[in-house]
């Protein structure tokens, strides 16, 4: 069976590749000619993931999974939320990004934040869903806490509850065990277990 992640980020296929790769899958990543993207317009995390998904599961003919995230800041209201990726605009740096939001947080005391994905894969021949959501709850740090190599997006100023550094800090092992993408990945490793359980018992 072949699944197509349906996105560019190397960081997230990275931890897409590391969670699910000892699954009997083949993981097939976009090649990189093809930029043709899918606009995300939808109202929650799960109708954009579903929306990047069914895109790329009906452009290639394969299942394809896709998923959309999000930092969501009490002091902020929830914001940047489902609109994270496009805070300042899409081409904008995270660093940049982040500087703002450090800015927007200068004088704020409740510091809670959390980490939400939602994951999907579509199957294009029959139109069946498999979706799960992971969270991780943290806080804001006052600066950014950054290892060169480790981390991507907002990781250098998220710091997850029971620890002392940020995500960037605690490197790929820790945050693949903890992050919301994570978990959510987790939910989905067992629901295709349980999937390809069930097509083996059909076979017998």
């Amino acid at each position: 069976m072949k699944i197509l992640l349906g996105t560019h980020n190397k960081g997230k296929i990275k931890e897409i590749v590391e969670m699910l790769g000892d699954l009997p899958i083949e993981i097939v990543t976009l090649p990189d000619s093809d930029r043709e993207e899918p606009e995300e317009n939808g109202k929650t995390y799960f109708e954009n993931a579903l929306k990047k998904a069914r895109f790329y599961a009906e452009k290639y003919g394969i299942p394809a999974l896709s998923d959309d995230s999000g930092l969501e800041i009490d002091a902020l209201n929830g914001k940047p939320g489902i609109l994270s990726a496009r805070f300042l605009g899409e081409d904008t740096p995270f660093d940049i990004k982040i500087e703002k939001i450090l800015e927007m947080m200068k004088n704020a005391k409740n510091r809670s934040a959390r980490f939400r994905t939602v994951a999907v894969i579509y199957f294009p021949e029959t139109g069946k869903i498999l979706h799960t959501e992971g969270i991780v709850e943290g806080e804001i740090l006052r600066s950014p806490q950054k290892k060169e190599g480790s981390g991507f997006g907002y990781d250098p100023i998220f710091k997850p509850n029971g620890f002392d550094k940020s995500f960037s800090m605690l490197g790929k092992k820790v945050k693949n065990k903890i992050s919301h993408r994570a978990n959510a990945l987790k939910k989905l490793k067992e629901i295709l277990k349980k999937e390809f359980s069930e097509v083996k018992n059909d076979g017998d």
